[in-house]
């Protein structure tokens, strides 16, 4: 199956709504939010994108957060970013789709899709955060590297995706949850996350989990397919068993190392013996699952 209808049908909706609105030339304007860092101990954001291009890195320490946005809406900054501290934690509300009103009274079309938006994020590395990010239409370029993450949730509609963790991270995350669907996502040294427990679901799109990095004690991965591809990789030296029941209708490509020691277990020849392991489960629907040792 292809995913061509698919974006046929997106297109000429939005063409659709195109002809029947008018189109008028929106310009950019640029605003910049630095939030300090007072005397918080803890971190909570929340992001909800529903377009645009979302980047998340490491920035000072003594800033909350520091972020550069281009948008097509006129809104006060302040309309974008709501931050509470309360108690020793500090609260962070990030909306991109904040209310345009004023926007839409001057143009005779208000088309969010077709808006250029870019929000470039910089959090600091000085306490632990905890991260719920909602992702639309769009892009997100999500490195948490040296940040110090203490909860993750990730859910992606139909955006491009990559999240990475390149050093290993200070807190542990007890239930690390990615939610991917119309998509293309890539995680990049997932290990290095210090999670529990990782899980993600896939639905109709392309996707790569890369569990490169630091793991020293068992973890376990629950991982569901739809309509997709999938491609997990896994380090040589991290013993991995693979729980996964055959059915006719998903495509199951295992590497060559593992051995199906009991019925619907597979099992890496250093699982007794390594000292990170990873316990993976894998349900697919229509999807064809991969899972390699090198990339």
């Amino acid at each position: 199956m292809t995913l061509r209808p698919v974006y046929i049908t997106l297109a000429a909706v939005a063409l659709f709504a195109l002809l029947f609105s008018g189109f008028a030339y929106v310009s950019s304007h640029f605003y910049h939010k630095a939030i300090p860092l007072t005397n918080e101990r803890e971190l909570k954001v929340t992001l909800d994108a529903g377009f645009g291009d979302v980047t998340i890195s490491r920035g000072k320490s003594s800033t909350i957060v520091d972020a550069d946005i281009t948008t097509e809406k006129e809104n006060p900054v302040s309309d974008f970013f709501d931050y509470t501290p309360r108690g020793g934690i500090g609260y962070l509300s990030v909306n991109t789709n904040a209310n345009e009103e004023s926007h839409s009274r001057h143009h005779s079309i208000n088309f969010d899709g077709f808006h250029s938006n870019t929000w470039d994020m910089k959090f600091t590395d000085a306490i632990p955060i905890s991260f719920e990010l909602g992702l639309g239409l769009g892009s997100g370029n999500i490195d948490l590297s040296g940040l110090d993450v203490k909860d993750l949730k990730l859910s992606a509609g139909a955006s491009s995706v990559q999240l990475r963790f390149d050093k290993p991270n200070k807190s542990v995350i007890e239930n690390l949850t990615i939610e991917s669907g119309l998509s293309k996502f890539e995680g990049k040294g997932l290990c290095n996350a210090n999670f529990n427990r990782l899980k993600f679901e896939g639905g109709v799109g392309s996707y790569t989990l890369d569990f490169d990095g630091e793991l020293k004690r068992e973890v376990d991965v629950d991982i569901e397919v739809g309509l997709g591809s999938l491609i997990v990789y896994i380090p040589e030296n991290i013993g991995a068993k693979i729980i996964y029941e055959k059915n006719w209708i998903a495509h199951f490509d295992l590497d060559k190392e593992f051995n199906e020691a009991e019925e619907n277990n597979y099992y890496s020849a250093n699982y007794r013996t390594a000292e990170g392991k990873m316990n993976i489960r894998v349900e697919a629907g229509l999807g064809a699952i991969k899972i390699r040792r090198e990339r």
